[in-house]
């Protein structure tokens, strides 16, 4: 009978759950701020919409101004993913607009990213974000 098996898994699922805070916010209440990272020109700005901080997670919205340059660069500590919200971004082989879904695996070389016009994307992490400039090539 699998009933055993089931209900335990169920009840270490709910006791997870119970450690995990909910939350809802309203994004336009949260303020911009820049976002400053090692070799990235200024001008990116995010609003952090969660920041779980034990396990090194973030979900934010990200701007970019038109014309900015993000440099290729990798990660080593997570993966992260991207839903471009508005606006346009070139990467290369494709220009990303609303609607578009990139994942960018841990180690993976990424970028640049240049924004076409203004944009804002949804910006998630799966691990704890760190950001390492990638050569050129």
């Amino acid at each position: 009978m699998r009933i055993p098996v089931l209900v335990p898994t169920l009840a270490l699922a709910i006791a997870s759950a119970a450690n995990e805070a909910s939350l809802l916010t309203q994004t336009a209440k949260i303020p911009w701020t820049p976002v400053e990272l090692p070799g990235v020109p200024k001008g990116l700005e995010q609003r952090v919409l969660h920041d779980n901080k034990a396990k090194g997670l973030v979900s934010a919205v990200v701007r970019f101004p038109k014309g900015f340059t993000e440099p290729r660069h990798y990660h080593t500590k997570c993966g992260h993913s991207i839903y471009v919200l508005k606006g346009k971004l070139k990467a290369p082989g494709a220009t990303w607009t609303p609607g578009s879904f990139h994942y960018a695996a841990v180690n993976e070389a990424h970028g640049p990213l240049t924004a076409l016009e203004e944009t804002e994307i949804l910006f998630y992490t799966d691990g704890p974000f760190d950001y390492n400039l990638a050569e050129k090539k």
